[in-house]
């Protein structure tokens, strides 16, 4: 970018936008869960996007060959309750449960659906990142039994 061009601001995303919501989850925190019922999320205007019922998965993160492996291994959606979680960070709540089989990372990659996903393209962005509708259409054919 030339010195003193102007930024261009990202526009705002729109309930329209989301597909579903993604919450990142360190390896080190993901454990043996076998259901989430709530996440914290960085303080944004996307917070005030939870509605209700709105799809979510959970993404566990980490570099190739870790345990557990990178990708999705929960699926659900947001309860709507978003309150106070640690002082600092609203606490999104959501009904998740975990998949049989996770779709991995490389899968994801993989597919021209869904290899531009946005946690794929800013992997330390703070929770929650978003899954487009498209994105989601292509998620679902994966997961077995969507909730």
């Amino acid at each position: 970018m030339a010195r003193g061009a102007p930024l261009t601001a990202r526009p705002r995303l729109g309930v329209a936008d989301i597909g579903a919501w993604l919450f990142t989850c360190n390896p080190r925190e993901f454990g043996e869960l076998d259901a989430v019922d709530g996440f914290c999320a960085r303080p944004s205007y996307r917070v005030g996007l939870v509605r209700p019922g709105q799809p979510a998965v959970l993404w566990v993160s980490g570099p190739e060959g870790a345990a557990p492996a990178p990708g999705i291994w929960m699926v659900g959606r947001t309860t709507g309750a978003v309150r106070d979680g640690d002082g600092r960070r609203p606490r999104v709540g959501l009904a998740l449960r975990a998949l049989a089989e996770p779709v991995a990372r490389a899968e994801l990659r993989a597919d021209p659906r869904t290899a531009r996903m946005e946690v794929l393209r800013a992997p330390q962005m703070g929770n929650p990142s978003v899954v487009t509708p498209a994105e989601l259409a292509a998620i679902a054919e994966l997961v077995d039994d969507w909730p």
